[in-house]
């Protein structure tokens, strides 16, 4: 049994009214415990209106969408307990800190669960851990941080929760490449540690490429493609007749090609772009 699915998802905004428009077309997808899924998709594509349903901020206007088989709509209990199975963090969530310090901020969310005082303690230190923040960010209030400080303190808030699957809708917007490693080696970190899933809305081919097991592309309310990063992203002409760009260093290899060397083109990673350059190398009796 999947940990979550959905079964034919289907949304319409302004239904009965001129502006009626469908933003999901009978979606369906599975997450398994430990994936790390990478949803790709332009604006318009129905990433975000797919990622509010999964934790039920919104309602399918026809569907289910199943948690361990139960249908997340079943009762309002069940529909509170999903909303902390299933985290999810807006793009630029800095923008909805409030508390005056950062742990308070941290600590909300497990506050609302009603554990006890001990136990939340217990998610803050580890949820702060996770994202790299000490006890003097925890002290301090998150206006006096950092941009990118402020990005963790909201991200540590949603893991505090230990979701079962914690959903980030573009984590990394807006930081410079330095900033965006560290969130994506913290997210990872987060889920080796805690074996739960992880999804991440993204517009960057080369970040979900670099992290994600699984891939989903979304276009036009529809599944476009669906399958492990090999099987996705080969799927060139498909990926660019709906404006995707394969990653820069795949373009690479394509041009390597394109030049008569004798290298393979299914690569999206720096770590895949060195293993088939020092296989180059040797065959060519270059040392390293």
């Amino acid at each position: 049994m999947a940990l979550l699915e959905t079964k034919d998802l289907t949304y319409v905004y302004g239904e009965g009214t001129p502006f009626r428009a469908v933003a999901l077309d009978n979606v369906n997808i599975t997450i398994e415990k430990g994936d790390m899924v990478g949803l790709i998709g332009h604006t318009g594509s129905g990433k975000s209106t797919l990622l509010q349903h999964l934790n039920g901020l919104l309602s399918p206007s026809k569907g289910q969408i199943l948690l361990n088989g139960e249908d997340i709509h079943k009762s309002k209990e069940t529909l509170r307990a999903t909303r902390f199975r299933v985290g999810l963090c807006f793009q630029y969530p800095e923008y909805q800190l409030f508390e005056s310090t950062s742990y308070k901020d941290i600590a909300f969310g497990p506050k609302n669960m009603g554990l006890t005082e001990q136990e939340i303690n217990l998610r803050v230190q580890k949820a702060a851990e996770f994202v790299g923040l000490t006890k003097a960010h925890l002290a301090k209030s998150p206006f006096d941080l950092s941009g990118g400080e402020k990005r963790r303190v909201a991200i540590a808030g949603v893991m505090a929760m230990e979701p079962e699957i914690l959903i980030l809708d573009e984590p990394t917007a807006g930081l410079d490449p330095k900033g965006r490693d560290t969130i994506s080696a913290m997210i990872e970190n987060y889920r080796q540690n805690t074996g739960n899933a992880v999804i991440i809305a993204s517009h960057s081919m080369d970040d979900v490429a670099e992290n994600a097991n699984k891939v989903i592309v979304m276009n036009g309310g529809k599944v476009a493609l669906s399958g492990t990063v090999d099987e996705v992203y080969k799927e060139v002409d498909t990926l660019l007749s709906i404006g995707l760009d394969v990653p820069q260093i795949t373009e690479i290899f394509l041009k390597l090609r394109e030049k008569g060397l004798d290298v393979k083109t299914d690569i999206y990673s720096l770590a895949g772009a060195e293993e088939e350059l020092l296989r180059l190398f040797k065959e060519r009796g270059v040392r390293r």
